[in-house]
């Protein structure tokens, strides 16, 4: 299981193992898992990483966000 949340430093959406202490984001701040909230949940990597993908171009606070290509 996977969960989604949002990085408390810049506000992109990631996701982690439900198990993972810590997960960093590219901006650099380090988020304790235990104390986050959690947006969605994944059965698996692949579902988590399309979930983070339909949220960040869901015009929800990302600014500039584009696919590459």
């Amino acid at each position: 299981m996977y969960l989604i949340f949002r990085c408390a430093g810049c506000g992109r959406h990631l996701y982690a193992e439900e198990g993972a202490a810590t997960r960093t984001c590219p901006c650099g701040k380090r988020t304790i898992i235990k104390k986050v909230k959690v947006v969605s949940r994944a059965e698996d990597e692949r579902e988590a990483g399309e979930r983070v993908r339909a949220l960040q171009m869901g015009g929800r606070d990302m600014k500039g966000f584009s696919p590459a290509g």
